[in-house]
């Protein structure tokens, strides 16, 4: 029955679409150019009813015979009209926030709500949490052509395994309803999309996906499992709105204000086209929801080692795609900020709460490794109770070591290998400390030591790599970086040079590419700088530049100026219609 409601709707949606499409243009309800938005032309909206009705065709002439949760399917009822309300008439943020309390009240009251803890009133409010927020969600990364249709199909996709996995046939049916409407939209949707979905079609997924992800009843019992596989499934949606929410926030904007700072126009920044950042998009969704499936399938204390990994990855990801400088409002001068912009300023930059956050969970994951390293898979519930018990003195022993010897004074991006060895001397620090602590508190046997040892072996992996992930990405950067770029050769093989390609490199928005380096001296020839070849000396110049395709020279030692050979290069370049350029670096006097 679940692959005939896929069909009908599938069909059913392949047909509505290019008649919703015809309709709204003939009516004039299209979305017109934006900054925030990619399309250049206007484009129909409404592409939610099409979506709406294909789903609700197909579970009303296949589920005449099953129980469906009606509860449900009227609070999605209500998300959808209050999304083509917006798409029609515009309402302000509170009002859609209310409606939306207003659907989720529905599937609330039908009984459908999170387990994640033993007093219903808090799993009540979670519930209200994770539905209202996962609409808007879905709604906020509906801002790439096939990017939010393309991910509710993977979560769609994975919600039918779970339900077919557990028996539950009406939801199935519900499910792989969803996933043919969605399929058939996204005909029209994918780059460059014919029609958009709408506020109708996003604020739609969103509640019903959310909803049959907490309606799910999960084959594995562990709490982790519970939290987890709702959470891997809408991954994306989550990193992408709170990434955007938090750096909002501390520019000094309200979050339901649009802009250009998602994710996906993060991944352009760092040089990816539109359709490779489409692709990476869904990749992380199809991996998380993969993982999901993993957590459940999987034990208990495996599922510990996997997840968390998969889910790190993809928060220092997300963090380091924050820090890009993308948004199309200036930051705010922090004395002009509202005060919880401002709270937030203090707590991220100076506090480095966020960091520390971080780091409990590395803390806590490295410890726990270091357990089935030593005592083998499946750990057995008297190991799992020592660990509970030491994990607290671990926390506290190992913070107070990175306080002491200053892990928290670096700023990522920027990190040294000086700072890698501070790294190592505070990790051994801490994992001593904790180690003598343990011992005294708790006395174990002797294999006991071995553990701490490779809590610290892991700790230090974990913290080194975490911080220097960002350097590492940024030579992703570096190797997409977008084609129409200034291809430039810099003069000077010496700091000057060395100087002028980090700044190239980490400064995107100067728009050079570095290509190689030009010397007068003969013994740095074919010598590399930074993976980058020194291809001559100044004879080579002419050659060099039609050979590369340069556009643009970069001088960087005075030296260079002085001996004469700035002016040959211009006379060169001039011929070559190539630009020349000087780096200076000067302290000049203010007082």
């Amino acid at each position: 029955m679940s692959l005939l409601a896929f069909l009908i709707s599938l069909s059913s949606s392949l047909i509505l679409v290019p008649l919703v499409r015809w309709a709204t243009k003939k009516t004039g309800q299209v979305a017109q150019p934006r900054q925030d938005r990619w399309h250049s032309q206007p484009t129909p909206s409404l592409g939610g009813i099409a979506i709406f009705a294909a789903f609700a065709l197909a579970v009303l002439s296949t589920g005449t015979k099953m129980q469906l949760p009606w509860g449900l399917l009227i609070g999605s009822g209500v998300a959808f009209l209050l999304g083509i309300i917006d798409d029609l008439r515009g309402i302000s943020p509170q009002a859609k926030l209310v409606g939306l309390f207003l659907a989720a009240s529905a599937v609330i009251f039908s009984g459908y709500t999170t387990e994640f803890f033993p007093w219903p009133i808090a799993n009540v409010a979670v519930s209200f949490v994770w539905l209202v927020g996962l609409a808007n969600a879905l709604n906020l990364l509906d801002n790439m052509d096939g990017l939010a249709g393309g991910t509710a199909l993977i979560v769609s996709g994975f919600l039918v395994y779970f339900f077919w996995q557990a028996g539950n046939d009406a939801f199935m049916l519900l499910a792989s309803s969803i996933a043919g409407a969605i399929l058939g939209f996204l005909v029209f949707n994918f780059p460059p999309a014919s029609i958009f979905m709408g506020d109708g079609g996003s604020l739609f997924l969103g509640l019903t996906l959310s909803s049959l992800a907490i309606a799910r009843e999960p084959q594995a019992s562990n709490v982790f499992a519970v939290v987890g596989i709702p959470t891997l499934i809408f991954l994306l949606p989550i990193l992408d709105t709170i990434m955007v929410s938090l750096t909002r926030l501390m520019r000094g904007q309200s979050p339901t204000q649009g802009g250009r700072d998602h994710t996906s126009h993060r991944l352009v920044a760092l040089g990816l086209n539109e359709r490779q950042t489409l692709l990476v998009l869904l990749g992380v969704a199809l991996i998380s929801g993969l993982a999901a499936i993993f957590l459940e399938a999987l034990s208990y204390t495996l599922s510990l080692v996997l997840i968390p990994a998969v889910v790190l990855i993809f928060t220092l990801f997300t963090a380091y795609l924050g820090q890009l400088k993308v948004a199309d409002v200036a930051p705010t001068e922090r004395k002009q900020l509202g005060v919880l912009a401002n709270w937030m300023v203090d707590l991220t930059y100076r506090r480095r709460v966020l960091e520390v956050f971080l780091d409990f969970f590395l803390i806590a994951f490295a410890y726990y490794l270091a357990y089935p390293i030593q005592f083998k898979l499946p750990l057995d519930a008297f190991y799992l109770e020592r660990y509970l018990k030491t994990l607290p003195i671990i926390i506290a022993s190992t913070f107070t070591a990175f306080f002491v010897f200053g892990v928290y004074r670096g700023v990522w991006r920027y990190i040294s290998f000086g700072d890698a060895f501070r790294f190592f001397v505070a990790t051994v620090g801490g994992a001593s400390l904790a180690a003598g602590v343990v011992g005294l508190v708790y006395p174990l046997q002797d294999e006991a030591n071995v553990i701490f040892i490779l809590y610290g072996i892991f700790m230090l992996f974990f913290l080194i790599g975490s911080r220097f992930s960002f350097r590492l990405l940024d030579r992703f950067a570096q190797a997409v970086q977008r084609q129409d770029e200034t291809r430039v050769l810099i003069y000077g093989a010496g700091d000057g040079g060395a100087l002028a390609l980090r700044e190239c490199q980490q400064n995107l928005a100067l728009g050079y590419k570095p290509i190689g380096f030009v010397d007068d001296n003969p013994l740095k020839k074919k010598r590399s700088i930074h993976d980058l070849t020194v291809f001559g000396d100044l004879d080579d110049l002419d050659s060099l530049i039609d050979r590369h395709d340069i556009q643009g020279v970069i001088i960087t030692s005075i030296d260079i100026i002085k001996s004469g050979a700035a002016q040959k290069t211009v006379e060169i370049c001039k011929q070559k219609e190539v630009w020349v350029r000087q780096l200076r670096l000067e302290f000049d006097e203010l007082y």
